[in-house]
């Protein structure tokens, strides 16, 4: 099996690997071809570079799934289904969250404290942790065949669903812990942290930087942990839908000599989690004739290089030959190593994961237009 077809009768597929590699076009190719086919299609990216409205040739994505309209596009089958895109934003989906699942005296007192926005972007695992929640509300709602997701630039398949189980493991039973408590003194919490030796250093700490700044963090941890359980809840509620046979990740790389090594991680990562592995999308292949060309090009015959065009002059013909004839030696070169890697995959995975490739277009994709051009190597 060569193209990823199959994987689109998926209900979630979760594009994954390091910068540059040409993730967010890949999840936008995808998502295009899905729409053709029929499928009511959701691509959410979770990195917040513009990527994706660049991809998919929209000026901006807010955070609501946003329909994108496709042309019709000579070539490729009528479309029948419908294509929507979002991009993440941080604050608006934590805001969701307390809204919904705080009252509303609890609610005010969290969105209106100062720590609050500090915290929600600042603490690790964040921005992943507001992306399972927003990728399971899509889940749940039901409006959509398929969602391909596009995650942040990782060499850790499984970034976005580690992250936030530290950060509810650092909220739950972390050092900020000691900062539940009606009766919160920083004095108390000093002798907590650091023993009865730790107490009057942690006093000095509380005047250096002011009892109501501590004070101010403690009032908004207290009525934030109410929400600790549903935060672990729905993390947990996602990790199940991952699991499903319905979710296939997929990663997207190129033919370097790292190729191979992280696709191994990759699979290891998945399958230590249990997590459905659906295939490698090789992007950027260097495609050309088999073995070496000689070094030298051909002569003579009436044909390549053959006499210089009219007005040209016999030496500029002549270098100018040889020039080209460098580059498709080093061209060569480069589609031989290419193969190598991508026979060195399938000897580590076997023939039957689809493995796509995308040769080296030589230019960026801005819009649905030049996305069709993927739909052949994809599929």
């Amino acid at each position: 099996m060569s193209g990823l077809l199959p994987l689109l009768d998926r209900r979630i597929l979760v594009c994954c690997g390091t910068g540059g590699v040409g993730k967010t076009t890949v999840s936008a190719g995808l998502g295009l071809i899905a729409a053709q086919r029929g499928k009511r299609t959701l691509v959410i990216t979770i990195d917040p570079a513009r990527r994706l409205a660049d991809s998919l040739g929209v000026r901006d994505l807010p955070n609501r799934a946003t329909p994108i309209p496709i042309p019709e596009i000579a070539g490729n089958p009528p479309i029948s289904g419908e294509l929507s895109a979002m991009m993440l934003d941080v604050e608006s989906t934590w805001n969701q969250l307390v809204e919904r699942f705080a009252n509303e005296e609890t609610a005010a007192k969290i969105l209106g404290n100062r720590y609050y926005k500090k915290l929600t972007e600042g603490i690790s695992g964040s921005q992943e942790y507001s992306a399972m929640l927003r990728l399971l509300d899509v889940v749940e709602d039901d409006a959509y065949d398929l969602v391909v997701v596009d995650t942040p630039p990782a060499r850790n398949a499984l970034e976005f669903l580690e992250a936030p189980r530290r950060l509810t493991d650092v909220l739950e039973e972390g050092v900020l812990g000691w900062l539940v408590s009606p009766s919160f003194s920083a004095t108390r919490a000093g002798a907590r942290i650091f023993g009865k030796g730790g107490a009057a250093m942690f006093g000095i700490f509380e005047r250096f930087i002011g009892g109501d700044v501590l004070r101010g963090l403690s009032e908004f941890i207290t009525a934030f942990s109410g929400l600790f359980g549903v935060l672990r809840g729905r993390s947990r509620a996602m990790e199940r839908v991952l699991r499903q046979p319905s979710t296939a990740f997929l990663l997207v790389t190129q033919p370097t000599a790292l190729a191979v090594r992280d696709a191994a991680a990759f699979h290891e990562q998945l399958m230590e989690a249990q997590m459905p592995f659906g295939g490698i999308v090789l992007n950027r292949v260097h495609w050309g004739s088999a073995g070496q060309p000689a070094d030298d090009p051909p002569r003579g015959g009436g044909g390549f290089p053959g006499r210089p065009p009219r007005g040209i002059d016999a030496a500029d013909h002549e270098a100018m030959v040889q020039r080209v004839w460098e580059l498709h030696r080093l061209y060569s070169t480069w589609a031989e190593h290419d193969r190598r890697v991508i026979a060195a995959m399938k000897e580590r995975f076997g023939e039957r994961l689809p493995y796509p490739e995308i040769p080296d277009l030589g230019t960026d994709l801005h819009d649905l237009r030049a996305l069709a051009l993927l739909q052949p190597y994809l599929t």
